[in-house]
């Protein structure tokens, strides 16, 4: 795979303002909802029955205010939902007035964006500390219990196929196109707004099944990638996890249709949707059986391959490689993480990189993926390097630990070993300094949402070189090997360029411990790193009691032990509560080992030297 040229995109920042509110949402949609307006009314025709007695099929009288259905039934009387639902008009006729009402919605969430930038601004300045002691990683435990809350009188839908209102949909949207589809496009802007426009203009009972999953798909993201601290537009006490898990029920509930019926582009986006929120789960089963049947439809419509879409316009050829190639990173990291093989072979997909090729010839470029920093001197196209690092991953498991590789001669399994190594770090390399893991969060103040997909990328770079360097905090060998170190009966032989491995497990750590709250998404998909980190940082401290970093490190892995432990009493299982178990008595061993060095320190003649010098 070859790396396209990247073009420079600036992020929008704004100064602070005031969260969004629900009559601020509504202050700001209310005037420029006439673009949803207009295709609501293109498909809706006259009739005398109010929405009541129109869903019963009961007679209406037609009295104002109110029919006498409705006054019986003590409802307000409205004449929302249109008759019948109007034919699609074709593609090639639509005029003028559809672009209109395009650039109409488009404005609207250009008005959330930037309430959103100008309330991250502030968000930003607010955040904690870094929780790299004792006394700032008190509250972790707590974090692992579930959040109780207030029943509240929100939206909830009981109509199939229903939707929230739209003031409500609208905040959402703009939270996922700023939050989360600036940075991995799985849809086109422009196409999704057309969908709510039309999905909304619609009946429930007559929206399409795969349309209506779509918007739940894209509803879900929006609420896990909404920024912390940050109300619900409508005033909402629920916990963020109690709307993602609506929305994707909802979406889920549809899931055969969506997988059975007649496969187009936009069943693959749901799919690789509903994967990117199951992904965040502590258990990857249900994410790594999904991406397997992703994969295989998206193979079905050539998604792979650019003969497949070489019939299609440049946006549409472009939203198709885009959606394939979230689906090869799903397919890569899920199965690495599982430790299963993945299922996309590299050798047989045929498409371009994602890529900054301006499209319309505006000169503006396609910006999906590039990050920027505060300052605008240093930018990044995290999807790029997200594709990228996929293929490393594969290489990780199909080098190490496929049933071929274990076949191979030591030989060649250590060729293997290397090739896959200078692979990753040539990848790091190319990491912009200023989005290295322990400068990146200050860098990328302006917008705290890059720091949880940050974290997630750093997290996978960690997981690959303790996989190559057999360190990883779940590799059985290396953790007996540090205990018998620890207890005098072994040596543990450490692994090559451990300095650079142990500075890159710090670096990690103060990163985890900068984004980490008991609600980030990205928790579960980071915490093996985490660990990782810990068992190296808690190795070379056994190693090297009085290094130039101990102090730091002393702090990180003790944050890290209140956080494993939060961790063992949410999770219960065995394997953790020996890793648990092993750190805390290597830590103790530590522990000893300064204190015998710093008792060796005063009784010797430093200490008389600092009492004449006195």
């Amino acid at each position: 795979m070859e790396a396209s040229n990247i073009s420079p995109r600036r992020l929008h920042i704004q100064p602070h303002s005031p969260s969004i509110s629900r009559n601020t949402a509504v202050i700001l949609l209310g005037p420029k909802l006439v673009g949803l307006g207009k295709i609501m009314e293109a498909n809706s025709l006259p009739r005398k029955s109010c929405d009541l007695c129109y869903n019963r099929k009961i007679k209406c009288d037609g009295q104002k205010p109110r029919c006498s259905n409705c006054i019986a039934y003590d409802v307000e009387c409205k004449h929302t939902a249109p008759s019948r639902r109007s034919k699609p008009k074709s593609q090639r006729n639509r005029n003028a007035a559809d672009v209109d009402e395009i650039k109409l919605l488009r404005s609207e969430v250009q008005h959330l964006r930037t309430q959103l930038d100008q309330h991250t601004v502030q968000q930003s300045k607010e955040q904690a500390a870094p929780l790299n002691s004792r006394q700032n990683m008190a509250t972790v435990e707590a974090g692992f219990a579930p959040v109780e809350y207030e029943p509240t009188d929100d939206y909830e839908s009981t109509t199939p196929m229903g939707l929230p209102p739209l003031e409500q949909a609208m905040s959402l949207l703009g939270v996922f196109l700023t939050n989360f589809n600036s940075v991995l496009p799985l849809f086109n802007d422009d196409a999704l707004l057309r969908l709510f426009g039309e999905c909304y203009a619609t009946l429930p009972q007559q929206r399409d099944p795969v349309e209506w999953a779509a918007i739940n798909v894209v509803l879900a993201l929006a609420c896990q990638h909404m920024p912390e601290d940050t109300s619900y537009p409508w005033g909402s006490a629920r916990p963020r996890s109690y709307y993602i898990d609506k929305y994707l029920n909802q979406a889920q509930s549809v899931v055969s249709t969506v997988m059975l019926g007649q496969i187009r582009l936009l069943n693959i986006q749901v799919l690789v949707g509903m994967i990117m929120v199951l992904q965040t789960a502590h258990d990857v089963t249900p994410a790594l059986i999904l991406i397997s049947a992703t994969i295989r439809l998206a193979h079905k419509i050539s998604l792979h391959n650019r003969a497949g879409s070489a019939h299609l316009d440049p946006v549409d050829r472009i939203q198709h490689s885009r959606v394939f190639w979230l689906a090869y990173i799903l397919d890569k990291d899920i199965s690495l993480r599982a430790g299963q093989p993945s299922l996309q072979l590299d050798d047989d997909v045929d498409l371009d990189l994602p890529s900054d090729i301006p499209l319309d010839g505006d000169n503006k470029g396609d910006t999906a993926g590039v990050i920027v920093t505060a300052n605008g001197n240093a930018k990044m196209n995290y999807f790029l390097m997200r594709v990228h690092l996929a293929n490393i991953e594969g290489g990780v498991y199909d080098f190490l630990y496929s049933t071929r590789s274990l076949k191979r001669s030591p030989e060649e399994r250590s060729l293997a070993m290397e090739s896959i190594a200078t692979a990753l770090e040539k990848w790091q390399e190319s990491i912009p300094p200023e989005f290295l893991a322990d400068v990146v969060t200050s860098n990328t103040i302006n917008n705290p949402a890059m720091a949880g997909f940050f974290c997630v990328l750093h997290a996978a770079s960690l997981a690959c070189i303790t996989h190559i360097n057999r360190a990883h905090a779940w590799n059985k060998q290396w953790l007996k090997g540090l205990r018998d170190h620890g207890r005098g009966t072994e040596t543990l032989q450490l692994p090559p360029k451990w300095e650079q491995l142990v500075g890159q497990a710090r670096a990690y750590a103060l990163l985890f411990s900068e984004t980490w709250s008991s609600e980030a998404w990205f928790n579960w998909m980071t915490s093996c790193s985490y660990t990782s980190s810990m068992v190296l940082m808690t190795t070379n401290n056994l190693f090297h009691p009085q290094h130039e970093n101990i102090q730091q490190d002393v702090h990180l892995v003790d944050a890290a032990l209140i956080w494993l432990n939060g961790a063992v009493k949410h999770i219960h299982q065995e394997e953790t509560e020996r890793l648990l178990a092993l750190c805390s008595e290597v830590v103790r061993k530590v522990q000893q080992k300064r204190a015998e060095a710093l008792s060796e320190e005063f009784s010797g003649g430093r200490f008389v030297n600092f009492l004449e010098h006195a």
